[in-house]
């Protein structure tokens, strides 16, 4: 996949934070070869106008002449940094391009979580201070990651299966022959065949038909469109063919399946998406959760439900484990084009999801046919929203001002305005202002020094200190406490610090999840909770 040459040596031009620069540009386009570091959360970026989702851990690798976009500009709830480089070939004794060797101009691979902390610590101080050394440790430790990564063997049987697999996987709607199938792998139709089953217990068509019908799941769920035209689309020219094979793999003809869906094993990746069933009557066959990051009222309803637990690392999706689950539909976003591919083997797969909580409630409803049931849940959340603002505006003066801080390993951020569930809570439906200096960039989590802090002075303060499956914010929470600017704040000095937890405010403010927030806003503002210490 990389450059290989012995000859080439590599030197480190820069070190950016990857995060700010792409929220100021909506392009970016690369001069020199870099690799992009994920330290922490996830997001979804175009390289060279392919989609991929990045997460935690998360090395690309891409040529120079990339070009790199954010595809979503909302929730820009992430962090890494961009490390350009130049190479020199010393044979040549001149600079040279450096190659991915993919048709995309890019490669992504997942680096332990030891590296990334060891990176994470080096720039620790401001990159442009960095000095050379450390700049060129940082490059060599993360080529050497790529470097090993690399197969030596790329001719094994499982690849070459393999291939046809993806291939099957691009080119499910046209027209393919087991002979096709077999030239690609390199091998006789014969042995093709039977080394196919040996992997997959199934025939090369058997499977092409089952990833068919999978599609076709999706698109039925998904869309509004007949099942005569799904089943052109889909690959199948004969539609009574095409009916007959649903009904044998699905249990039920396409013009049901819709209807019957909510009775199916429906796999949530996401504890807040499953909130949303159970609240309109759907119950889970399983969900994903990490333990650290589940709050007990979930958990507790999630076991009340019979909904098996599928605890996973933060960040990590173990697929076999969803696999032996043999879900029905699986429902999850945030997924990397790996998990994605892996997925719509097994199951029809729905990753598209509205952000907005309120649209995402709809959509839930319109896909298990519960509108009403949906439209009831968004109108008694809106309802207490209502009486809450009507509440705290009745308590608080016009000029007071709230800020969401987020107290994170090695920093400060503070929460845009619209940049998740819980701040369109804060500052959109509760009608709360954010600090005057801090209104420019209401979709980021942003970067916040104390004396930022200190010059924004917000009348109530609510503190996250990041919970997260790798690191520990302990340090920088106890640096901020002691800090002579924590000290100035109005919100110290009158009390009006109140501690929040990442996993019901940032990744769980769903049905149930929001009226937990809400009632800790009511006691923190209106009541007056103020926890000494988190």
């Amino acid at each position: 996949m990389l450059d290989s040459n012995p000859n080439l040596l590599a030197h480190c031009t820069e070190i950016k934070d990857l995060a700010k620069s792409l929220s100021k540009q909506s392009n970016m386009h690369l001069d020199n070869a870099s690799l992009l570091l994920v330290t922490d959360g996830q997001t979804t970026l175009s390289i060279n106008g392919h989609e991929e989702h990045v997460i935690f851990g998360h090395l690309i690798a891409v040529e120079n002449g990339s070009v790199i976009q954010l595809t979503n500009t909302n929730h820009l709830d992430f962090s890494g940094y961009l490390i350009s480089f130049n190479t020199y070939d010393t044979k040549m004794k001149s600079l040279c391009n450096w190659r991915v060797n993919t048709t995309t101009g890019y490669y992504v691979q997942r680096v332990p979580e030891t590296v990334v902390a060891d990176i994470r610590i080096s720039l620790t101080e401001l990159t442009e201070q960095l000095n050379i050394t450390i700049k060129q440790f940082i490059l060599y430790n993360l080529l050497k990651e790529l470097q090993q990564e690399q197969q030596t063997d790329e001719t094994t049987l499982e690849q070459r299966i393999e291939r046809t697999v993806t291939y099957m996987q691009q080119k499910y709607n046209q027209m393919i022959t087991r002979d096709e199938l077999a030239a690609i792998a390199g091998y006789s139709p014969w042995y093709y065949s039977r080394k196919f089953i040996e992997l997959y217990h199934k025939t090369p068509i058997e499977y092409l038909i089952s990833y068919r019908i999978f599609r076709a799941q999706e698109m039925l769920l998904i869309t509004n469109d007949l099942s005569k035209h799904i089943a052109k689309k889909v690959g199948f020219d004969d539609v009574q063919y095409f009916s007959r094979q649903f009904k044998r793999i699905v249990g039920s003809p396409p013009k049901q399946f819709k209807k019957t869906i909510a009775e199916g094993r429906i796999c949530f990746l996401s504890p807040a998406h499953a909130e949303i069933a159970i609240a309109l009557g759907i119950i889970p066959h399983c969900v994903v959760v990490t333990s650290s990051l589940t709050p007990n009222y979930q958990k507790n309803i999630f076991l009340e439900m019979g909904v098996t637990l599928l605890e996973m690392p933060q960040y990590v999706i173990q697929q076999d484990i969803i696999v032996q689950q043999q879900p029905d539909l699986i429902i999850g976003v945030n997924l990397t084009e790996d998990t994605k591919r892996h997925f719509r083997t097994i199951a029809p797969l729905i990753t598209r999801l509205p952000d907005d909580l309120n649209l995402l409630i709809r959509y839930f409803g319109e896909l298990f046919n519960k509108r009403s049931q949906a439209i009831q849940i968004i109108h008694e959340l809106t309802a207490q929203a209502d009486i809450l603002k009507n509440n705290i505006q009745n308590h608080i003066t016009s000029d007071s001002t709230v800020l969401y801080l987020r107290v994170e390993e090695l920093g400060y951020r503070y929460v845009g305005e619209s940049s998740i569930d819980t701040a369109i809570l804060l500052y959109k439906e509760l009608g709360l202002q954010m600090p005057e200096i801090f209104r420019t960039n209401e979709k980021s989590f942003n970067m916040c020094s104390l004396q930022q802090l200190e010059e924004a002075n917000p009348t109530y303060l609510f503190i996250e200190k990041r919970i997260m499956d790798y690191y520990n914010a302990d340090l920088s929470l106890s640096i901020l406490q002691k800090s002579e600017q924590w000290a100035n704040l109005d919100a110290v000095k009158n009390k009006r610090v109140f501690y929040v937890d990442t996993g019901l405010w940032i990744n769980n403010c769903s049905v149930f999840g929001k009226r937990k927030i809400m009632q800790q806003i009511e006691q923190s503002i209106l009541g007056g909770v103020y926890p000494e210490t988190q």
